[in-house]
Order: C-alpha cells, then structure tokens, then sequence
C-alpha cells in the first residue's frame, strides 16, 4: 500500500512537470520524490525476481539524482521524465500477481487423453 502511494504521488508530480515546465530551481523535490519511488520499485523488483526491472528503476534513480539537475539539457529532462511517467504509471501492471487460467479437472484429462491418444499411432511405427 505505501509503494501504491508513493508511486502515485510521483507519478501525479511527473505528469504536473511534464505539463507545467518547472524551472531547474523547483526541481530538487520532485528529484527526491521520484528517487524515492524509483528506489522502492527497484527494491520490490528484485525481492520479486525482476532483475530487468530493478535495473530500469535503478537507471531512473541513477538519472534524477538531485546531484544532476542542472547537467542534463531541458528537452533530454522532458524525455526521461515522459519515459519514467510512463514506467512508473505502467509499474502496477509489472507488479501484479499472474493470473492462472482456471482449467477443469475434466478438461485437463481430455486434453491429456487426446494427446496420448494421437501420439500412440507415431510410436507404435
């Protein structure tokens, strides 16, 4: 629920960075709100097993440290922070749980009959 939250709250202050252009002075917070996301999404990809993803969330804290502000050019800003809105708002489509199809227990044994039923014929050659 606090990943949920703060996810949301970086988002919804990307996309008011991304429609208001912030001049590089109020910047710093919305660095730290983002590096605070990007690092407990990196943390619950790798407690998850996603290491593709922590490192994507890694680059973005890597990018918006606080340290840089003022060395990336505005239109490169205005793309990361469009990447990582964009990432960021995907972030709960990444990290919900697999949905298994449900199958009968009826369906399971067709399938397996029909397909012990078709491969006999081939070995029995």
């Amino acid at each position: 629920m606090v990943t949920r939250i703060i996810t949301l709250t970086a988002t919804v202050a990307l996309a008011a960075a991304v429609l208001f252009r912030l001049p590089p002075g109020q910047r710093m917070p919305l660095c730290i709100m983002v590096c605070l996301a990007a690092l407990i999404l990196a943390v619950r990809s790798l407690l998850l097993g996603k290491i593709v993803w922590a490192l994507l969330f890694l680059g973005i804290l890597g990018i918006f440290t606080p340290l840089r502000i003022d060395q990336f050019s505005h239109i490169l800003v205005s793309v990361f922070d469009l990447a990582t809105l964009a990432l960021f708002a995907a972030s709960p489509r990444i990290f919900r749980k697999p949905m298994l199809p449900a199958i009968s227990g009826t369906a399971v044994t067709r399938v397996a009959i029909v397909g012990h039923s078709l491969a006999s014929p081939n070995t029995r050659r």
